[in-house]
C-alpha cells in the first residue's frame, strides 16, 4: 500500500537527507518523524524478536481493538510516530546484521539510536567508530542521563526521570505527594531539542565537512523548564511549594465544573482588570461587591456550572479573560481550529483510513512540509533498502534464511484484543463510545461537500 504524502512530487527543505533511525518508543522516534515530515529519507531498522513499545503492548492502542493476525501494523502510536518511514526488519545481535547496518550507516548522513551507551560500544560503532568510514557522519544519542557521568548506565523510565528532573517535587497539590507530570513530557523535550541539535550539525557539517556526535542526555532538560525554581533556590529559597492549577503569574488559575459529566472549563485571571471584568460578569453569584479571590472562585464556579465548558469560555473571552473548555482527546478531532490547520493526517493502513496526529505547524513557501503518510508495516521495505546498499537478491535471501532479517516477528504472538469492558470496571477507560464511525464520519475531508 503506498505510503505516498500529498503534495510528495515537491521536494521538502530536507530532501536528500538519509536517517537510519535506531530508536524506540516515543523522544527520538518522533524526533525521526519530523525530519522525514521535512523532507528526509528515514529508515527504520528494527529487531526481529522484540517490538518497538509503540507497536506491541501497553503503548501501542491499536485501531479498532482487532487482535490476532498482524495486529503489530495497527498501533496508532506508531503511525503516529513513525510516519513516512520505511522499515527494515534486521538482527544486530549476529554480526551479519551488523555488517549489514555499517554498510547502511556508510551511506547515511544521520544516525540517531536510544540504547544503553554500553551496547554500542559492544558493537565497536560509537560515532568515534563510524567516522572512520564516514567522516561527515552526524550520530545522536538520546539517553536518559547522557554517555558520560555515574548515572551513564542508569535505565531511565518516565516517572523515574521526572523525579530526577525536579519536575515531580515541583507538580501536584497541596498537601499531597508529588505527582507526575504528564504524558511522556520529557520524551517530546527531548524531540524539540534533539531537532534543533540534529539542524544545527548539519550546518557545522555544511561550514566545515566534519559530522558531530551529540550526547543528549533528557535528565538536563527538566531544570530547563523550571528556571524560576532555580533562580530562587539560588537565593537561599527552598522548592515552591505545589499549587495545583495556579500559576505565579495569575490572580486566580483553575479549572471549573460546567454543566455535564465531567465537564469543564480552564480560566486564568491575569490582573486586576480582568478580575473586575469576572466580577461583573459574575455579580449575582457573589456576597458583596469587593469579593476576595476565594469568594470569586466560588461565585465563577457557581456560573460556570450551568453552561457548557465552550459556551462558558466562548463569554469569558468575550469579557477578555483567558478561558478554554478541557478538551477530551476525542473533542480534538473534532475541534474546529485543528481541521481548519489541517493538523490530523488521513491515511491508508492496509486499506483502513484513520486520522493520526501531523505535523506540528503550518509551513508556506516553495519547498513542502508534509506528514500526509502513515508509518511503515513491519518489515516493508527490506528488500528496498537493503537493495539500496549494493546487496544483490541471493545476498538478501542468504539473509532471509539466517533469520537475520525477516518479514515478520520471531516468536511473538499477535496482540490480543483488549477486554474493554474489564478495563472500564477497573476504571483504565471511562466509557465505550459507540459512536466512533459517526465522529469519524462527520471530521473526514470532504464530509461537508455535496
Amino acid at each position: 500500500m503506498s505510503r505516498a504524502a500529498a503534495g510528495a512530487d515537491v521536494p521538502g527543505p530536507l530532501a536528500g537527507l538519509k536517517v537510519v533511525d535506531l530508536s524506540t518508543v516515543f523522544a527520538a522516534p518522533y524526533m525521526c518523524s519530523l525530519l522525514s515530515d521535512l523532507g528526509a529519507e528515514v529508515v527504520k531498522v528494527e529487531p526481529p524478536s522484540k517490538l518497538d513499545q509503540t507497536r506491541g503492548g501497553a503503548l501501542a492502542p491499536a485501531l479498532g481493538n482487532e487482535g490476532g493476525g498482524d495486529g503489530w501494523n495497527w498501533s496508532g502510536s506508531f503511525h503516529s510516530l513513525n510516519r513516512g518511514k520505511r522499515s527494515l526488519v534486521l538482527d544486530l545481535k549476529q554480526e551479519a546484521g551488523r555488517s549489514v547496518l555499517r554498510r547502511l550507516v556508510d551511506a547515511a548522513d544521520l544516525v540517531v539510536e536510544n540504547f544503553t551507551p554500553r551496547v554500542l560500544r559492544g558493537w565497536g560503532m560509537t560515532h568515534a567508530d563510524l567516522v572512520t568510514t564516514n567522516p561527515g557522519l552526524i550520530m545522536l544519542s538520546n539517553t536518559g542521563y547522557g554517555a558520560t557521568g555515574p548515572w551513564s548506565g542508569f535505565k531511565a523510565q518516565g516517572t523515574s526521570l521526572e523525579s530526577t528532573m525536579g519536575l515531580v517535587e515541583y507538580s501536584g497539590y497541596p498537601g499531597d505527594k508529588p505527582r507526575k507530570v504528564g504524558q511522556s513530557y520529557p520524551d517530546f523535550l527531548a524531540a524539540w531539542t534533539g531537532l534543533y541539535a540534529i539542524l544545527a550539525a548539519l550546518q557545522e557539517r555544511h561550514r566545515s565537512g566534519r559530522g558531530q556526535w551529540i550526547d543528549l542526555g533528557m535528565y538536563q532538560l527538566g531544570p530547563v523548564v523550571i528556571p524560576e525554581a532555580l533562580i530562587a533556590a539560588q537565593a537561599g529559597v527552598r522548592q515552591p511549594s505545589r499549587r495545583g492549577n495556579a500559576e505565579d503569574d495569575t490572580l486566580l488559575s483553575d479549572v471549573f465544573a460546567c454543566r455535564g459529566v465531567e465537564a469543564w472549563v480552564a480560566v486564568a485571571i491575569e490582573d486586576d482588570a480582568a478580575r473586575e471584568r469576572v466580577v461583573g460578569l459574575v455579580r449575582e453569584h457573589l456576597s458583596g461587591d469587593a469579593p476576595d479571590l476565594d469568594e470569586l472562585a466560588r461565585g465563577l464556579g457557581e456560573w460556570t456550572a450551568s453552561r457548557t465548558p465552550e459556551e462558558a469560555a466562548e463569554t469569558l473571552q468575550g469579557h477578555g479573560v483567558a478561558a478554554a473548555a478541557v478538551a477530551e482527546v476525542r473533542d480534538l478531532l473534532l475541534d474546529p481550529q485543528m481541521q481548519h490547520r489541517q493538523f490530523f493526517d488521513w491515511v491508508d493502513i492496509k486499506g483502513v483510513t484513520r486520522p493520526i496526529p501531523g505535523t506540528p505547524f503550518v509551513w508556506t513557501g516553495s519547498t513542502a512540509v508534509t506528514s500526509r503518510a502513515r508509518g511503515p508495516l513491519f518489515g516493508e521495505d527490506n528488500d528496498v533498502v537493503l537493495g539500496s546498499v549494493g546487496l544483490a537478491p541471493e545476498e538478501i535471501e542468504t539473509l532471509r534464511r539466517d533469520a537475520v532479517v525477516t518479514d515478520a516477528p520471531l516468536n511473538i504472538p499477535p496482540p490480543r484484543a483488549k477486554d474493554l469492558d474489564a478495563l472500564v470496571k477497573a476504571g483504565v477507560y471511562r466509557e465505550i463510545a459507540t459512536d466512533v464511525d459517526d465522529v469519524l464520519a462527520r471530521v473526514r475531508p470532504g464530509a461537508d461537500e455535496g
